[in-house]
């Protein structure tokens, strides 16, 4: 019954924009968030009247550093949509040895 913890879908270091709307009455609100991600992970939904909520019912998150240094944590659904800006590097391409020396 526990929740097997999902493949992580963007590597640590990838540059993302991540677009949502919000509904606010008769409105719809556009939010966007432009960071570089951190890590993903999955928080629990639901109130503790519900019983035993951390066992089931999650929902996935997304940790970004936008670009000033604030960290930020979002709350991914069906209707969210994250763009892929630039990934990094692989570490073997930049380490991939001693720098050459001049002569």
């Amino acid at each position: 019954m526990f929740l097997n913890k999902p493949e992580p879908q963007y590597v640590p270091g990838t540059r993302v924009r991540v677009v949502q709307f919000v509904r606010v009455g008769h409105r719809r609100w556009k939010t966007e968030v432009t960071g570089t991600v951190e890590g993903e992970g999955l928080r629990p939904v639901g109130g503790m009247e519900m019983g035993g909520k951390a066992l089931y019912c999650h929902q996935p998150t997304l940790r970004l550093r936008r670009d000033d240094g604030e960290i930020t944590n979002i709350a991914l659904d069906e209707n969210t949509r994250v763009e892929t800006l630039d990934t990094p590097a692989p570490a073997s391409a930049t380490a991939s040895g001693p720098a050459p020396q001049s002569v």
